[in-house]
């Protein structure tokens, strides 16, 4: 081993034993329940004090557990609602709006496709309306002039009550067929509807994401694709917006690069700046290469000024990852999503996916994809880099492909994964990574790499602090010396207000046992106040 990479690996190891102070201070736990096989989950705090969890499988129905402000369980004698009676669908989306639970569950397998939008008390837990929202015609594949991933999307912006639902609309025109999105203000009032159709109805438009601004406006970003003899694969992204009552869209085109080969591209609205952040992830066309290349550019909304977008380099992390892996290492690693902070300032997190296909019977199978090292950029609000860290991981997922965005993707929209791989997803809150990993001993850096987790029974929950100039944070345990768990970080719910995340755990006495677990959050800039008092 080279003298320069093994002091580095030596100084990663020391970073590992160095111990940080308390960050998360367990407050209430509840009591153990059986943990949950598949489907999909939420936790919600809510306004009131109240946390509510959500299950929800296609087989059982809904399930929910509310807890109030003194995390004592509410139960409600006898029940009123029968929840497994709502079984047979998807749960496409669960927010709090109004101080309740909004839930929006469609089932696709009926003639007529059909979303309803079910209101549960944040008081009582009780069911306090059912009502179906779309119920559109059959689809028709063959009209279909717009891809999305769904017939349905529920988009909530995180800033206020208001959220927009993306459905499916047949008429009886033979050239006719696209989509309709309804926006929704407070109270579930609609503030307009309307339809959504090609900028050129001659070509395709590949939706890529939805940003609510209030009850201002909607915009959707997406990429009109050409297919034809004089321009092969050629591509555009353009902004659609609607403004409040209007009924139709207007189109804006980007300075994104065109004709690329697009793999993902997601919106976010920066309420502090009002702006919008605009990203684009772009492969590499040389097939022996497998680098994405990272766009982002800016919108000032009511100007619609777009800023010429420019390439997110990461040195310090790429750099560092050559150091300590080796020099063919460099990193890989693709957008997943951007954090607002409370001053307009902004983390782009990054995470590596190696995935795995197998030809078989001529078939590409995907095998399993590989969750590897994230990385984290902070910027300021004027869009400044200001610093960047390295979490290193290695996690494997059987029989699942993730893509650039999928973390961004899983905000409003829920998707069904096994139980088990929601241990295997970091979560990102501001100044900190939370992942599941395995102790100093077995991780095995020293050998410049890192052993691959295939199940967490040997690992506990972990944070790593996002401060200081070190490239590869300090960590420590989430919980605990006596209580070295793991936690289900991928479903957590953090108030940024009160600094409070509340998460599923599993049980030390029963693998298959899991508990809510509330916790504190000190913000970083605690811990040197702590340690220059001396404590």
């Amino acid at each position: 081993m080279k003298p320069m990479r093994k002091t580095a690996i030596l100084c990663l190891l020391a970073w590992f034993a160095i111990p940080a102070h308390a960050q998360f201070t367990t407050i209430a736990e509840s009591q153990a329940f059986r943990e949950p096989e598949d489907g999909s989950a939420r936790i919600l705090q809510l306004k009131n004090g109240n946390t509510l969890f959500l299950h929800y499988t296609s087989r059982d129905g809904l399930a929910i557990q509310l807890f109030d402000s003194a995390h004592r369980r509410v139960d409600t004698l006898p029940p009123v609602v029968n929840w497994a009676s709502f079984k047979g669908g998807h749960l496409d989306a669960a927010f709090e709006a109004g101080g309740d639970a909004a839930l929006f569950i469609s089932d696709r397998e009926l003639k007529h496709p059909r979303m309803r939008r079910l209101t549960i008390s944040g008081v009582t837990g009780q069911l306090q309306e059912d009502s179906v929202i779309s119920e559109p015609d059959k689809i028709n594949l063959r009209k279909r002039k717009v891809s999305t991933a769904s017939d349905f999307l529920v988009i909530k912006d995180p800033w206020s009550e208001s959220y927009a639902v993306w459905m499916y609309f047949n008429t009886d025109e033979e050239t006719d067929g696209g989509y309709q999105i309804v926006h929704y203000g407070a109270g579930h009032r609609e503030i307009s509807r309307a339809r959504f159709k090609n900028f050129n109805q001659d070509q395709p438009f590949r939706y890529w994401d939805m940003a609510v601004i209030g009850e201002e406006q909607l915009c959707i970003l997406g990429m009109e694709e050409y297919k034809t003899p004089e321009l092969k694969d050629s591509t555009v992204l353009k902004l659609a917006t609607l403004d409040k009552g209007r009924i139709f869209f207007t189109f804006h085109d980007l300075k994104f690069p065109e004709g690329v080969n697009t793999v993902g591209g997601f919106i976010k609205y920066n309420p502090y700046t009002d702006q919008l952040l605009l990203m684009q992830a772009v492969k590499e066309d040389d097939k022996k290469s497998q680098k994405t290349s990272t766009y982002l550019a800016t919108v000032k909304l009511h100007s619609m000024n777009v800023s010429y977008p420019r390439e997110i380099y990461l040195d310090k992390v790429n750099r560092k990852s050559i150091e300590v892996f080796g020099p063919k290492e460099e990193y890989a690693g693709v957008p997943q999503n951007i954090f607002i902070k409370e001053d307009g300032s902004y983390a782009i997190v990054f995470e590596e996916l190696d995935n795995h296909v197998r030809m078989m019977n001529n078939i590409p199978t995907v095998i399993s994809t590989v969750l590897a090292n994230v990385a984290v950029v902070d910027f300021n609000a004027e869009g400044k880099e200001m610093n960047s860290w390295m979490v290193p991981k290695r996690q494997i997922n059987q029989g699942v492909i993730m893509r650039p965005f999928y973390v961004k993707n899983r905000e409003n929209v829920q998707e069904k994964l096994n139980w088990e791989d929601r241990y295997k997803f970091f979560t990102y809150i501001p100044g900190y990574i939370l992942i599941n990993d395995l102790d100093e001993k077995h991780k095995q850096l020293e050998r410049g790499k890192q052993a691959a987790i295939r199940d967490v029974s040997n690992c506990y929950g972990y944070f790593y602090e996002l401060r200081g100039e070190e490239t590869i944070p300090e960590r420590d345990l989430v919980f605990t010396l006596e209580e070295r768990q793991v936690a289900m970080f991928s479903i957590a719910d953090y108030d940024a207000e009160k600094r409070r995340l509340v998460t599923l755990k599993r049980t030390q006495e029963n693998r298959k046992g899991v508990k809510l677990v509330w916790l504190d959050v000190a913000p970083p800039r605690e811990r040197e106040t702590r340690m220059a008092k001396g404590n």
